[in-house]
């Protein structure tokens, strides 16, 4: 009885080397350059043109006072080299400390081509805001559509500014505000 155990096992791994053997000799052929990896979770490339970024920016603003943006990028463009503008769709989901934004928009990267180590990145985007805690400029537990536009420049610094309506609670006391945000990131 063992030995026809250990005879099934040979018969098995014999198989298995027979056919793997081929398979391990054959020269790989390589048809495009490597893509050069960046550090490990700061970013996800996903395709070509699809880029997360799980932490892209640290921002302190009105009314969530501190928040930590992450980003999905869609880059319109296959071919993006020595171009001057670059469009891509920006979907961020921006958790704070006392509100969180949804945001979908456009987003340019403007690269001159006299200084390729400088870019500028200015974005539109609707967004959706709802507070908690204690925030600025409003009261918590309330839900905001709104509009914003950000710049940042050099990838290091950004700004941007909003403009809010309430969408939750009565029609007669909707609340509206200008909001700011500034932070370090894109």
């Amino acid at each position: 009885m063992k030995i026809r155990h250990i005879l099934k096992v040979s018969y098995v791994v014999s198989l298995l080397l027979l056919f793997a053997h081929p398979v391990w000799s054959q020269d790989s052929l390589q048809t495009a350059n490597p893509k050069k990896s960046s550090p490990q979770g700061l970013m996800f490339q996903l395709s070509d043109q699809d880029v997360i970024l799980p932490i892209s920016s640290i921002e302190w603003g009105t009314p969530d006072r501190w928040s930590i943006t992450s980003r999905y990028v869609h880059m319109f463009e296959k071919d993006r080299n020595n171009k001057t503008w670059l469009n891509n769709l920006s979907i961020t989901l921006s958790p704070g400390t006392t509100g969180g934004r949804f945001a979908i928009g456009y987003q340019g990267i403007y690269t001159p081509k006299s200084r390729g180590d400088y870019a500028i990145l200015s974005e539109v985007r609707a967004v959706l805001l709802n507070t908690w805690g204690n925030p600025l400029s409003t009261l918590p537990n309330r839900t905001f559509v709104g509009a914003e536009i950000r710049t940042s420049l050099i990838f290091l610094f950004n700004v941007g500014i909003g403009y809010y309506i309430q969408i939750s609670g009565s029609n007669s006391d909707r609340e509206q505000f200008y909001g700011f945000h500034f932070g370090i990131g894109i």
